[in-house]
């Protein structure tokens, strides 16, 4: 008999085995949410309004950066920050920062339990592999936990900023005053994050999809200019639009799109 061979389970037995593996990425989830809620302060004063504050990382480095290539015409004291103030956030609702409050903690919580999660997935599908396929997929969750928490860096340290900075700056007239709503503020930077965490797995797709023979490097590289295109198109929209901000969103996902490239030239199923 095969290595290979596995034992067939009955549909209910997956069913059950899916559903012990979803129970335990929910505890995960709430353990972590809990954690969150009882570090408020941290959580919302250090991280989620950090973008809107003059002094943050982000605003500080491209400043500087901008100040060394156009101090010419740059205001030595004004190129330190890109705000002149801090941004003002409002909430409208009564029970709006609550709201925030728990929906924010949730969604932390399940940015945190990401790697866990993709474990117990992992545990899940694993039983069904081949011994060359586990062979070949080793160190898959270090890998998928790796690109998720650079994407979602990626999101917050540099997407967030210039979206928030564009957002507060662009005028349509000098009437309107900018303040911004609370939700409206929490609603991008969690998307932003997300999205980004979520794009950055594009190469464990691919992974995927070439070991089911979906997708092979050969399609990849012939269809490479169009997908060049339809990336930059999509840098030009989740951006502000001047062609700085968009290069720098555009070339993390140029690099991805190539790593996927080898990752499916390797892995292709022999």
């Amino acid at each position: 008999m095969s290595k290979d061979k596995k034992k067939v389970m009955p549909f209910w037995e997956h069913i059950e085995e899916l559903r012990k593996h979803l129970i335990h990425s929910l505890c995960a989830i709430i353990i972590l949410t809990i954690i969150l809620m009882n570090n408020k302060y941290i959580l919302f004063d250090y991280i989620i309004f950090g973008p809107a504050k003059t002094d943050f990382i982000t605003y500080r480095i491209f400043s500087k950066i901008k100040f060394f290539f156009f101090q010419k015409n740059c205001n030595p004291t004004y190129s330190i920050y890109f705000f002149s103030k801090n941004l003002e956030l409002q909430n409208r609702k009564i029970f709006g920062q609550f709201n925030i409050y728990i929906w924010t903690c949730f969604i932390g919580g399940l940015i945190l339990s990401f790697p866990y999660i993709f474990y117990e997935f992992w545990k899940f599908i694993k039983p069904a592999l081949s011994q060359k396929e586990r062979k070949y997929t080793r160190g898959i969750i270090i890998m998928a936990t790796f690109l998720f928490i650079s994407g979602i860096f990626f999101g917050y340290f540099i997407l967030c900023p210039f979206l928030i900075h564009f957002g507060s700056t662009f005028r349509i007239s000098t009437i309107p005053i900018n303040i911004f709503d609370l939700s409206d503020y929490l609603s991008l930077i969690i998307n932003s994050i997300l999205s980004m965490g979520i794009t950055f797995l594009f190469p464990i797709v691919i992974y995927f999809l070439t070991k089911i023979e979906l997708i092979s490097s050969t399609v990849l590289k012939k269809y490479r200019k169009h997908a060049f295109l339809i990336i930059f198109i999509i840098s030009s929209a989740i951006t502000p639009g001047d062609i700085f901000s968009t290069i720098v969103v555009l070339i993390p996902l140029v690099i991805l799109y190539q790593l996927s490239i080898y990752i499916s030239f390797f892995y292709k199923k022999k």
